[in-house]
């Protein structure tokens, strides 16, 4: 039996001795890819950091994006607003513009005087007078303004009706006379006053 003992000693002692051996290979085992591990964490955290600056770069390029487009949405909007502004120019310019100071307005005076309107000239361009019908062969049109040193009073007569064109600066002050020039009865005219500019 003694041999037996022995033998299972030494079986004992072996198998011992290999589960050292395993226990050692295995903790050398988990240490090494502990430490790979460790740095693949390593680098997981790092690449989340990059990908959180470049979620903040991205975030920060979206919000440059959208004020550019804010800008763009306003400069198109102005652009839009000079082009009306050319427009209405040109306009001018080309005397395309009017506005009625009169329409159609009966009037009446006694023999040889008139009525009168007063209006402001903004621009430069031209006052039509139109005696639609009047009571005497004797009308008269008459306009009166000063501007940029020039003194302006024109007479038209127009006899019982007709048109009389006036040019004219800018000015404050455009003064209209539709008139008669009878010595004894006064005249009634129907008048229409257009301002083209």
């Amino acid at each position: 039996m003694d041999e037996k003992k022995v033998v299972d000693r030494k079986v004992a002692i072996a198998l011992g001795i290999i589960c050292v051996v395993l226990a050692v290979g295995l903790v050398g085992v988990i240490a090494y890819y502990m430490s790979i591990i460790s740095g693949l964490n390593s680098q997981i955290t790092s690449l989340r950091n990059q990908i959180a600056d470049k979620d903040n770069t991205i975030a920060s390029l979206n919000s440059q994006i959208s004020q550019l487009q804010n800008r763009i949405t306003s400069l198109n909007s102005q652009v839009s607003q000079l082009q009306s502004q050319v427009s209405e120019l040109r306009a001018i310019v080309n005397l395309e513009k009017s506005e009625t100071w009169v329409s159609q307005q009966t009037v009446s005076q006694p023999a040889g005087y008139y009525v009168y309107w007063i209006f402001s000239a903004s621009y430069a361009g031209y006052i039509v007078v139109t005696v639609h019908s009047s009571t005497t062969s004797n009308t008269y049109v008459r306009v009166i303004w000063s501007s940029y040193g020039v003194d302006y009073d024109n007479t038209v007569n127009v006899g019982a009706g007709g048109t009389a064109v006036f040019p004219v600066l800018p000015c404050s002050r455009v003064e209209i006379r539709v008139g008669n020039t009878n010595l004894l009865s006064g005249a009634t005219q129907t008048v229409s006053i257009t301002y083209r500019y």
